[in-house]
């Protein structure tokens, strides 16, 4: 049965000459993969040109049948005004697009994800300062949504964050994935910024890196097999 879906590009694959895959987070099917035709023709019903990394789209394809459906009537459902066209925005937006597709590998319907996603990617479209953290607080605040948040209840003076435990520790961790005493008091204070208070972070280009490293180390010991992401270098070239 042909569906009208709503969905976010997460990365597209040429498959052959004329289709290539689009793997996408739908709203109400979670994450599926997709055959939409190459074509540049503004009279087409489906432009490629529209599949850019973390666009939102609306389109039908039929879902239930074996192997990958084809799409077709593809609209944006929100279009982007900046991104596309902003060289610093565009590179947070394909490190991004590439920390999703390792992340959300297997992921099912989820409303709440998608509505995080939807609000956190119009935000970052319509902020015209204090972006240069988004991605930040972006992946700490995914978390929350992909059962990984970190667990920082009872943290006191002198506690350290067991990164490999996912929570805040009274005693120095056996092992050494963990954070120090001071570490742990600005990853809590990190961990409380929203998108609302962005503006207040203004992280220089070390700290920046290093919270960077922090979150990919923090990912990778809680998803399995997490890579390592080709783009997050150009991120931090641009940023320097």
């Amino acid at each position: 049965m042909i569906e009208s879906l709503s969905g976010i590009v997460l990365r597209t694959i040429k498959h052959n000459d004329t289709l290539m895959i689009a793997d996408m987070l739908t709203q109400s099917h979670g994450r599926l993969s997709f055959l939409v035709p190459m074509s540049r023709s503004r009279r087409s019903a489906v432009r490629n040109v529209l599949f850019q990394p973390l666009s939102m789209l609306t389109f039908n394809a039929p879902i239930g049948k074996r192997g990958m459906s084809r799409i077709s009537e593809v609209q944006p459902y929100s279009l982007y005004s900046t991104i596309p066209y902003d060289v610093y925005k565009s590179a947070i937006a394909l490190y991004l697009s590439e920390f999703l597709c390792a992340v959300l590998r297997e992921e099912g319907r989820n409303e709440p994800l998608f509505a995080y996603l939807d609000y956190a990617l119009s935000w970052f479209d319509e902020a015209k300062e204090g972006y240069s953290d988004f991605h930040i607080v972006f992946l700490l605040q995914l978390t929350r949504f992909i059962g990984i948040f970190p667990n920082v209840e009872g943290a006191r003076r002198g506690s350290f964050f067991d990164l490999a435990a996912g929570c805040v520790v009274n005693d120095r961790p056996a092992h050494n994935l963990y954070l120090s005493p001071d570490d742990t008091v600005n990853f809590i204070e990190l961990l409380g910024v929203g998108f609302d208070s962005i503006n207040r972070l203004s992280l220089n280009r070390k700290a920046r890196r290093e919270y960077l490293a922090l979150i990919n180390s923090y990912y990778s010991l809680h998803i399995p097999d997490f890579p390592l992401l080709r783009s997050a270098e150009v991120l931090r070239e641009l940023f320097d």
